[in-house]
């Protein structure tokens, strides 16, 4: 064989070879983005497949509680209801009046938390209220993440209240204030007495777990500046504003 027909040889040897490492990689390159595109679908599509899989591969502690933070929630109405007077929206008259408002948002349920049936107030907060009520969340759903009650939530009682819902509280309870902080967007009561939680029937004592830790995430909040809050007893509930 001569000199040029081996070095032809060669370099189609090493063509050959040059063209298989190349399918080898368009192969794994190609097996890699499917895997991305199946795994975001997945995701996407069906977030609880996701979730169930993630599950299985977290080992749950139970939730444990440091001390009582429900009982540190005791900020007077004097402290603050001249501020939220002065800071917060216009009171508004009636539900077409709070409906038609720029300045306040429809607050939907989260992953954890509800919004319960409201007799007395609308499922609107301000700016402000929003982003606490938000915090709160985030917050709560952390501590709760990699514990035997990662499936709970929260639930909401009131909100914004109108003139209109203050009026109709009071001839039905005599106790209630017509100086109500529900009234300028950034308020709103979380009940303490009852839970969610759809995997699990909570028991008493996962209430006051529960009970606790949401009054921690409150209190550490209440710490920062970032609201008000009181443990109300006759109603079981936090009272919460936003500062």
């Amino acid at each position: 064989m001569g000199p040029r027909k081996s070095r032809t040889l060669v370099f189609k040897n090493v063509l050959a070879m040059r063209r298989k490492k190349f399918k080898k990689q368009k192969f794994f390159t190609g097996l890699i983005l499917i895997c991305l595109f199946g795994g975001f679908y997945l995701f996407s599509s069906k977030p609880e497949v996701v979730k169930k899989v993630l599950k299985k591969t977290i080992n749950y502690t139970k939730l444990k509680v440091s001390g009582s933070y429900s009982s540190r929630l005791k900020d007077k109405m004097s402290a603050y209801i001249s501020t939220v007077e002065r800071t917060g929206i216009t009171p508004c008259r009636n539900e077409e009046d709070i409906n038609s408002r720029r300045n306040l948002y429809k607050i939907e349920s989260g992953t954890y938390y509800s919004i319960d049936h409201l007799d007395y107030s609308h499922a609107y907060l301000s700016k402000k209220g929003k982003a606490l009520l938000k915090a709160i969340e985030t917050d709560f759903g952390e501590k709760l993440s990699t514990t035997d009650l990662h499936d709970s939530r929260f639930i909401v009682t009131s909100l914004t209240r109108t003139k209109e819902n203050v009026r109709r509280l009071r001839r039905n309870n005599g106790n209630a204030s017509d100086k109500s902080a529900h009234m300028y967007g950034g308020c709103f009561d979380i009940t303490y007495a009852r839970f969610e939680n759809d995997n699990k029937r909570l028991n008493a004592n996962d209430i006051y777990r529960l009970k606790e830790t949401l009054a921690q995430v409150i209190f550490e909040l209440k710490e920062n500046k970032r609201c008000w809050a009181i443990t109300e007893k006759r109603q079981p509930c936090f009272h919460v504003v936003a500062r």
